[in-house]
């Protein structure tokens, strides 16, 4: 948290360097790293369509700051004394793929609308107490977004816009597959495809571009959770705060740095098909499936390229990729780290 709030500083310091110019949405870094959604808005009338492919690794368990074997998550922390204080089962590995695929429509200068279709596939490998390796997989729609961004300030190469965005809970919570327990397994969390509930998302963004080569920005989000969902628990709220600086090369290339900071709260409430073998009160099964253990805090460092295509038959379309990984984790566990994280994207504006 404190890196974040340091690179806030500096990037809001760097207001400096603006001057009193037109904002380019034209150049390269007019867009924020691929990572970052609403990041921007547009002129009357335009339309964009755009493209997101997201896969984020996952490897070793970790309990607050410290990484824990499989053999910790499956004897007990000290590994000595088996089946007295572990797990029967410990996830040891998980892939998250998303596909999202996005619209934003721009009703006036100020107010643009936009639209998410998020399609995701995730699967986590497993070992039991006795040795037995599995693997689980869900695939599907995810949970809808829509809201959009209003621009309320606009001059000297700086913006500021508020994000609203609405979660509609169209991910299934009823996931199942294959497991040691059964053929049609209800998978635990983590391996579910929505929240099952709506979740309002309000935010804040500040961009600021020079009249040279530089540019910056800063958002803070919110995803709260409204009510309690179809299998009687709300997932954690979530916060997160993201500021980047980028450097154009020239009018096509821009390359940006860019720190995350997440934190997210534990379950309230608890799936009652998974309390019978995941009892509150006691160890459980698999950690994955406790409710109480799925909080933790994050802040990642990424890099980033923007690509604007100039001329020829893709004149306008834009090209992205952003690489990042955690260089810090505080986890609730036994709970999944975080060991990587991939975007790349297009945006084409009409």
């Amino acid at each position: 948290m404190l890196r974040a709030k340091l690179l806030l500083i500096s990037l809001l310091s760097l207001s400096s360097l603006a001057q009193a110019h037109d904002w380019d949405l034209a150049a390269p870094d007019s867009h924020a790293p691929i990572g970052v959604m609403g990041d921007h808005t547009h002129k009357t009338g335009e339309l964009m369509l755009s493209y997101r492919y997201m896969n984020m690794d996952m490897e070793g368990n970790r309990d607050g700051s410290n990484r824990l074997s499989a053999e910790q998550v499956l004897n007990g922390p000290d590994g000595s004394s088996a089946g007295t204080d572990g797990f029967l089962v410990t996830p040891l590995s998980m892939t998250m793929e998303m596909h999202m695929f996005g619209a934003m429509y721009a009703v006036n200068d100020k107010l643009t609308l936009m639209g998410m279709l998020p399609y995701i596939k995730l699967s986590m490998d497993h070992v039991t107490r006795t040795g037995v390796s599995f693997t689980t997989e869900s695939e599907g729609i995810g949970d809808i977004r829509v809201g959009g961004m209003y621009k309320f300030f606009d001059r000297d190469g700086q913006r500021w816009h508020a994000n609203f965005g609405l979660s509609v809970p169209t991910g299934d919570i009823d996931t199942r597959d294959a497991t040691p327990m059964g053929a049609n397994s209800l998978l635990p969390y983590p391996m579910r495809l929505g929240s099952g509930t709506y979740d309002i998302m309000p935010g804040i963004t500040y961009l600021g571009q020079s009249s040279g080569v530089w540019s910056w920005g800063a958002q803070g989000m919110a995803t709260l959770r409204l009510g309690e969902n179809s299998r009687d628990y709300t997932l954690g709220d979530q916060y997160q705060a993201t500021a980047w600086l980028a450097q154009r090369i020239n009018s096509s290339f821009s390359v940006s740095a860019r720190l995350a900071w997440s934190k997210w709260a534990n379950i309230d409430g608890a799936d009652p098909d998974l309390l019978v073998t995941n009892p509150m009160n006691g160890i459980g099964v698999v950690p994955t499936a406790r409710a109480d253990l799925r909080a933790g805090r994050r802040t990642d460092l990424g890099i980033a390229i923007n690509y604007l295509v100039r001329s020829g038959y893709f004149k306008g379309h834009r090209l992205a990729v952003e690489y990042s990984r955690p260089i810090q984790q505080n986890l609730e566990g036994p709970q999944l780290e975080v060991d990587s994280v991939f975007h790349i994207g297009w945006q084409k504006t009409i």
